[in-house]
């Protein structure tokens, strides 16, 4: 016999629903703005009658299929697209004001470069009160992956045969800073935002931590460290992906290292199973998503996204990438599967959590190359 869920249950089942609902409507709505961006760029009427009369119609067909009211169905649909033709609307009554790019003149491409990096330190400003505590708590696969990259630091600390500077380039607030200062005889974190150094430094002070130290550094414009004087160097959570002048920074990076002292890197993957999609209509367990439309990361900040400088790459790519006094021991991707799954899925699922986490493990190694994430660690030879 069938066994009847009580209604507190179904009540708990019909809340989850519901959110998964919305969370589908406000991805919908920003897909609505970025075709409002293409109508006015293009001069194109904002409400196409024709179209969405069909799109109407195939939801009536789509309804009778599947047992539904086709005129619920129906009602739904075109309250949807009222609403996604009024958010165009305004943005063509705002269009001054909301057009970030028209053409790639050199001086409008340098400006929208300029606004990525202005939106960076917002981002920075925004989140060095919260960054530690919540920067990965409402996005299961960022919370996974840093999991993942914590374990194999953990491995690359065992590898080293002196522990005197660990540097953390992009240390934000010194959460890594802070970990690792007690296996150091120093640490030391660079970060291109004032807001965070403030609060790391802070946090050092409250803390008592003595042999911690931190500075406003743009590292494209050198490592403000002597020749063989670093043990173990780290760029994580995708920090080298937001360089633009990479190669530069991998060259001091070979350079401040001990011999046979370690690095850490980490790069958005390009070739992730997440970005092998042209789209992906849930909401997805990452906090911040690559944007391949214009070249940038996006950014989740509250009800807000900010776009970010960053480039992506593929495995191959960082192979010829890292050369020099710097050699790869290992590039593994992460995570594959919480990248691409609705962030709703995991919510109070420890088990499902744990399931998933395993299998990103496995594929982690893979020739898949599926993970949101490039990890490579290496050592200086030359």
């Amino acid at each position: 016999m069938h066994k009847l869920l009580n209604l507190s249950q179904l009540g708990g089942r019909l809340a989850k629903v519901d959110m998964m609902l919305m969370a589908l409507l406000k991805r919908r709505m920003d897909l609505a703005l970025q075709v409002g961006e293409y109508k006015i760029s293009k001069a194109e009427k904002i409400f196409r009658a024709k179209i969405e009369s069909k799109r109407l119609a195939q939801v009536r067909i789509w309804a009778r299929k599947n047992k539904m009211n086709p005129h619920f169905a129906e009602t739904v649909l075109y309250t949807i697209i009222g609403e996604s033709c009024k958010q165009q609307m305004i943005q063509l009554q705002n269009i001054t004001s909301r057009k970030k790019k028209k053409g790639k003149t050199p001086a409008v491409e340098s400006e929208w470069q300029k606004s990525l990096d202005r939106n960076l330190l917002v981002l920075a400003k925004r989140w060095s009160k919260t960054y530690d505590t919540d920067y990965d708590k409402a996005f299961f696969a960022t919370h996974d992956y840093l999991a993942f990259e914590n374990e194999v630091l953990e491995q690359e600390l065992r590898k080293l045969s002196n522990r005197y500077v660990f540097l953390d380039l992009g240390c934000a607030t010194g959460r890594l800073t802070f970990q690792f200062a007690g296996r150091f005889e120093r640490v030391i974190g660079y970060d291109v935002s004032q807001d965070m150094i403030e609060k790391a430094k802070k946090r050092a002070n409250d803390f008592g931590v003595k042999n911690a130290s931190f500075g406003v550094v743009d590292i494209q414009k050198g490592i403000p460290e002597p020749d063989n004087s670093v043990s173990f160097a780290v760029m994580n959570l995708g920090t080298a992906s937001d360089i633009r002048e990479i190669s530069g920074v991998l060259k001091e990076i070979g350079r401040v290292l001990v011999p046979h002292g370690r690095f850490l890197l980490s790069f958005y993957n390009v070739e992730a199973l997440r970005y092998r999609w042209d789209f992906i209509p849930w909401s997805t367990g990452l906090a911040a998503e690559l944007n391949s439309i214009d070249e940038c990361l996006d950014v989740h900040l509250g009800n807000r996204t900010l776009s970010v400088y960053a480039k992506p790459y593929s495995v191959s790519e960082i192979s010829d990438l890292v050369r020099g006094k710097i050699t790869i021991d290992e590039i593994q991707t992460y995570p594959t599967l919480s990248a691409i799954l609705p962030n709703d899925l995991f919510e109070n699922q420890p088990e499902v959590q744990k399931s998933i986490m395993m299998m990103d493990k496995q594929l982690a190694d893979s020739t898949l190359n599926g993970g949101a994430y490039i990890v490579v660690t290496g050592q200086k030879t030359g």
